[in-house]
C-alpha cells in the first residue's frame, strides 16, 4: 500500500512489487501516461486494471492498455454499497461507456427521476436503484437521512442511467447535476464527453452558472494536454455546432488545474465553490 497516489511512486511500485492488479481514478490513469518513468516501468505482470468514480473516456482506456498490455475494466459502486455495485467482464463482452452488469445477488432497478416510487418510463434514463447484501442497513444515528435514500429497501444511487437488453448500465448523470436550462435538463457529462474529443483537451468540467433569461447555461473549464495550444473561443466554436440548442455553453475557460478530490477525481463541488455558484 502506498500511503496516497503520487505517479512516480506508483509506477515504481508496479515494477518493484510485480502487482498483477490495480484499481484507480481516470485522472490516476491519465497521471501515469503522463510521467516521465512510464517508459522505464515494467508492466509484464500486469493483468487488469480497475477503474471507477468517474466516466472512464474511450481513449484513455486505449492509451493505457496499449502502453500496459493490461485489460482495463470499468466499474461501479458508493460508499453506501461497500464498494461495488457492478462492473465489466475480464473477460467476454466489455461495453464502451458502461459500468458493466450487476455483482452476484445484486438487483438493480430504474426509477423516475421526480417520483422515485415510480418506474422510469419505458425507453428514457431513470434514477439507478440497488439493493443487495453489500448495500448499508443505513447511516449512524441519522434516520431522515437514511429514509431519504431509501424506497421500498432499495438505495437511490443518485445517478441517473440507462440499463440495455444485456444487463448493461450506462450512467448518464448525477441528479444533482443536471443543469436546468429553460425549463430543460441538460446533463454535464455529455457536454464533456464531447469536449474529450477534442485534440487539444485533456481533462474537462461543466457546471451550470446563473443566467439572467434560461436560469442557468452550462460553462465548460478544460485544460490541455502537453504541446497544445487552444483558446475558449476556439473550443467553444468547435463544440457548441455539437450540441441542442439548450446544452450550448456560454463559454469555455482554458485552465492550467482544475480541482480534484483527495483521490485525483476531478471535484465538480470544488470548481463550484471557485466560481461561486
Amino acid at each position: 500500500m502506498l500511503p496516497r497516489f503520487e505517479a512516480t511512486q506508483a509506477l515504481a511500485a508496479i515494477t518493484r512489487t510485480h502487482v498483477t492488479s490495480m484499481p484507480g481514478v481516470p485522472t490516476m490513469y491519465q497521471a501515469l501516461l503522463d510521467n516521465s518513468a512510464l517508459p522505464k516501468t515494467n508492466f509484464g505482470s500486469l493483468r487488469a486494471c480497475i477503474s471507477g468514480g468517474a466516466p472512464l473516456a474511450a481513449e484513455l482506456k486505449a492509451k493505457f492498455e496499449t502502453v500496459s498490455r493490461s485489460v482495463v475494466i470499468e466499474g461501479y459502486g458508493l460508499t453506501e454499497s461497500s464498494g461495488v455495485i457492478s462492473c465489466n467482464p475480464y473477460e467476454g463482452a466489455n461495453k464502451l461507456g458502461s459500468i458493466g452488469q450487476p455483482i452476484p445477488a445484486t438487483e438493480v432497478k430504474l426509477a423516475d427521476k421526480e417520483d422515485p416510487t415510480k418506474p422510469a418510463p419505458a425507453g428514457e434514463p431513470g434514477e439507478l436503484l440497488c439493493k443487495g447484501p453489500q448495500i448499508m442497513l443505513g447511516y449512524w444515528n441519522k434516520p431522515e437521512a437514511t429514509a431519504e435514500v431509501f424506497v421500498d429497501g432499495w438505495l437511490r444511487t443518485g445517478d441517473v442511467a440507462t440499463i440495455d437488453e444485456d444487463g448493461f448500465i450506462f450512467i448518464v448523470d448525477r441528479l444533482k447535476d443536471m443543469i436546468a436550462v429553460g425549463g430543460f435538463k441538460v446533463f454535464p457529462s455529455q457536454i464533456e464527453d464531447i469536449l474529450y474529443q477534442h485534440p487539444a483537451v485533456k481533462e474537462a468540467l461543466v457546471i451550470g452558472v446563473p443566467d439572467s433569461y434560461l436560469g442557468e447555461r452550462p460553462m465548460a473549464f478544460v485544460t490541455l494536454s502537453e504541446g497544445q495550444e487552444a483558446d475558449g473561443a476556439e473550443i467553444a466554436n468547435w463544440l457548441n455546432p455539437q450540441l441542442g440548442k439548450h446544452e450550448r455553453v456560454s463559454g469555455v475557460d482554458v485552465r492550467d488545474a482544475l480541482p480534484k478530490t483527495m483521490i485525483g477525481k476531478l471535484d465538480r463541488k470544488a470548481l463550484r465553490a471557485e466560481v461561486g455558484v
